[in-house]
């Protein structure tokens, strides 16, 4: 594992390598090593937009003790893992709606519905999507840029990108999809609707997503214990060789 990765201004838990996020911590490590003081961790908290990073950076130069830490961080961790769970299960009720050719307003209704309380004025966000539709026929919008797709997406415009797809995919057919894809960075949704323009079955898709959408909270989660050991190394004072042979430990490859 390379040691050298300089500090990163944002990072997604759910998708950078085990490797990486290690990295990013070596690099903390290196940054407050070079600087000798607190305010390298004040510097990098304002380029820090990932939010269970963002507290064990504030963790690591605090003067709390480390089992009022260890629940602060245990408590983020769930909350934040709470969150991709309920966005990749939205992800998965769009592509299988897509495949079977369910009703969008049906749809619509389970992907409120996954948020507890009514997220959107569900009638409203039809017709934002409907109208959003029309747009994207008229040519006024790039399909290549548009609409880029994740879990970081707030709660009520990923419902409403959903449905939009979901629009399309009944106006335009399954492979009219295929244009948008050049513009998704996650690649879950990308490879959910891939299986759909394949025409691939909907009990398989949702096999598929379920069983890919496990393995990537398992990692988060993985991840997620790493940088808390890290940050608390760190916080410790221990030296750069103690802090890496600590990353390596989480590591299937070092």
């Amino acid at each position: 594992m390379s040691d050298t990765t300089a500090v990163q201004p944002t990072l997604d838990l759910l998708t950078i390598p085990p490797a990486g996020y290690a990295a990013y911590w070596l690099s903390v490590k290196k940054l407050m090593d070079k600087r000798r003081g607190p305010q390298s961790l004040a510097d990098e908290l304002q380029y820090s937009t990932e939010p269970y990073t963002t507290l064990l950076l504030e963790s690591a130069g605090s003067s709390l003790d480390e089992e009022f830490l260890r629940r602060l961080a245990r408590h983020k961790a769930k909350a934040v893992l709470r969150d991709y769970r309920r966005k990749l299960r939205l992800f998965r009720v769009a592509a299988c709606a897509i495949a079977s050719g369910e009703n969008p307003r049906k749809t619509l209704i389970t992907l409120s519905g996954a948020f507890g309380l009514p997220l959107v004025d569900e009638n409203k966000t039809m017709e934002q999507a409907q109208a959003l539709l029309e747009t994207m026929r008229a040519g006024n919008l790039d399909k290549g840029v548009f609409p880029d797709v994740s879990h970081t997406t707030r709660g009520d415009e990923l419902i409403l990108k959903l449905l939009f797809f979901l629009l399309w995919a009944r106006r335009e057919g399954k492979a009219g999809l295929t244009p948008f894809l050049s513009g998704m960075s996650f690649h879950y949704l990308a490879d959910a609707l891939h299986m759909c323009i394949d025409g691939i079955d909907e009990p398989f898709i949702r096999r598929r997503l379920e069983a890919q959408a496990r393995e990537m909270l398992i990692d988060a989660s993985h991840k997620m214990q790493m940088g808390l050991e890290l940050a608390l190394a760190i916080r410790s004072r221990r030296s750069y060789e103690e802090v890496l042979s600590l990353a390596k430990a989480f590591l299937h490859e070092s």
